[in-house]
């Protein structure tokens, strides 16, 4: 059996957010009808009994923002055509506008088992100025709510440089998410995307962007404040209380296979990238020939690295050394400069960035490619 991990793609959301440029939007009930059918056909076409499925993301867009019957029916069927690890991690993206009691117990009943709050800021202002729907007081319901019907796997999603944010209102957020003890925190850089509304209103100077010096510097005081709350950093982005990891993304840190289905998915398995198309109409009338690209292995060993160092495990050299690049040997003088100064150790038959050293990860990375 080949161990692989599934992404569903859900594209629909509410509202539009006005930093995202995700394939994702508003869209009539007709259309998500078609689109649930094609993505539960795309399932089936790529069913096998071989693949031993060890986690399931379903990400958006909002998936929260949709009927729960579509998410059961494809819960439904990916248990029945895969097998499906009895310990699977199973998560569903969600927003606090639109958790609800009665899709709570749907995932439950679908075996749903991580919940992924897009709460982004606790401040209501800040909220407000990047188009968000909900507000502090329904996000805090909303972690509650889930907490409630037996969701402890709870991540929540924060934003690091909304215009009007400063460090006291980030870490009043940080601190307030700790206290209602979601177990998980994904805290991100907010990219100014190109073509996003908040990007033009940016460069009109209707808001004032965050200096990037400043973001940095709010970063890693929330790593030190996470740190000393026991939330342990295992990827640039991400914090976790012990054994609240999320499984599903070391995967696609470590170059594990894993299928995507739906709209603008992509899949990597046995060394293939394959890809879907980011038109929803073309989605819809497509027969599942996928576009693919075949990695060189120079790309398998850059991908290799460059996932691999931004995480707390650092990349393998045995692993490496398999995928014919003998890192030790042909880095042997940069490895012994960024070990000297304090960049990087070798633990456990790995090299790992040092923990005060994240913010100059692309630096690092540079030095041991090919």
């Amino acid at each position: 059996m080949i161990d692989v991990m599934i992404y569903i793609h859900i594209p629909f959301c509410d509202s539009k957010c006005l930093y995202c440029n995700f394939v994702s939007g508003i869209y009539d009930e007709y259309l998500k009808k078609q689109y649930f059918k094609k993505i539960n056909e795309e399932i089936k076409f790529n069913a096998n009994i071989d693949y031993h499925i060890t986690s399931i993301y379903i990400g958006g867009g909002t998936p929260s923002s949709v009927d729960s019957k579509y998410i059961l029916e494809i819960l439904k069927n990916i248990f029945e055509l895969y097998y499906v690890d009895k310990n699977a991690e199973i998560t569903i993206e969600t927003n606090p506008a639109s958790l609800t009691s009665d899709k709570l117990l749907d995932y439950k009943r679908g075996k749903i088992n991580r919940l992924s709050i897009g709460v982004q800021s606790l401040n209501n202002k800040c909220l407000k100025v990047i188009g968000r729907k909900h507000t502090k007081k329904m996000a805090l319901k909303a972690i509650t709510l889930a907490q409630k019907y037996g969701f402890h796997n709870i991540n929540t999603d924060v934003l690091i440089g909304i215009p009007k944010q400063n460090f006291f209102v980030l870490k009043s957020t940080i601190k307030r998410l700790v206290k209602a003890k979601v177990t998980h925190i994904s805290a991100y850089m907010l990219i100014n995307e190109p073509n996003t509304p908040l990007t033009n209103m940016i460069e009109s100077q209707k808001v004032k962007v965050v200096d990037e010096d400043k973001c940095v510097k709010y970063y890693n005081k929330i790593v030190m404040f996470l740190k000393k709350r026991d939330f342990k950093r295992y990827e640039v982005s991400n914090f976790a209380k012990n054994n609240y990891e999320c499984k599903h993304n070391i995967g696609y840190w470590q170059c594990e296979n894993y299928l995507g289905f739906g709209v603008s998915s992509h899949s990597y398995l046995l060394g293939e990238r394959y890809y879907n198309t980011s038109n929803i109409k073309e989605y819809l009338q497509s027969d599942f020939v996928y576009n693919k690209n075949k990695l060189s292995v120079n790309e398998k060993i850059e991908e290799f690295i460059m996932l691999g160092l931004r995480t707390k495990y650092g990349i393998n050299i045995e692993k490496l050394k398999k995928l014919g690049y003998d890192v030790l040997s042909r880095k042997k003088q940069e490895i012994v400069m960024l070990v000297k100064n304090g960049f990087i150790k070798i633990s456990n038959g790995c090299l790992v960035v040092c923990e005060d050293k994240f913010g100059v990860l692309n630096q690092i990375i540079l030095k041991l490619l090919p």
